[in-house]
């Protein structure tokens, strides 16, 4: 199964991912606006689940990766501060290493932290040149599977060249299915 996902492009969707982790603090962020509960509070308790989350899970790095993003992100908000998208997974990287240092050497870790780096350098190039969201969408997978591209081929043996387009629609149903 691993081998055709990795053919497919998709082999990060079998993984709890910084994906699955987003969409676990989005999901709770919404139920918890829906009930009445005010912004600050519910940020902070979704940081809190999403955080203990990735504990109980045994600190994976893509998913601490996810939660230590989510949680800087909410803290920078909160101060109204404005920080640079690279800077916030530069924070991320040292709160992964800090919580395990043999981080370093895990491939989910190179995966997650190279994809979401491919992610932000082309959508923010996108940003530049164009508008449209669904454009971005695209223009940022395929951004992540440059950006993995090395690390596929010297772990895995294989690049996908057709994971761009692949997750386009299995993201969505990955994420329906999560």
């Amino acid at each position: 199964v691993r081998a055709r996902f990795a053919a497919a492009g998709l082999v990060h969707v079998l993984s709890i991912s910084g994906f699955h982790m987003g969409l676990i603090a989005f999901w709770l962020l919404l139920v918890l606006r829906l009930s009445g509960m005010p912004p600050r509070h519910a940020e902070i308790v979704a940081a809190v689940a999403v955080t203990a989350y990735a504990g109980w899970l045994g600190w994976p790095p893509p998913a601490t990766r996810a939660a230590a993003l989510f949680v800087v992100v909410m803290l920078s908000r909160r101060r109204q501060r404005s920080v640079r998208p690279d800077a916030l997974l530069g924070a991320s990287a040292v709160i992964v290493m800090m919580i395990d240092p043999e981080s370093v050497l895990d491939l989910g870790a190179w995966f997650s932290f190279t994809a979401m780096a491919g992610v932000l350098w082309a959508s923010a190039w996108y940003r530049r040149i164009g508008s449209s969201r669904t454009i971005e969408g695209v223009v940022a997978s395929v951004g992540a599977t440059l950006a993995t591209a090395p690390v596929s081929a010297l772990t895995i043996g294989r690049v996908a060249a057709i994971g761009p387009v692949v997750n386009l629609v299995g993201l969505p149903i990955a994420a329906v299915a999560v």
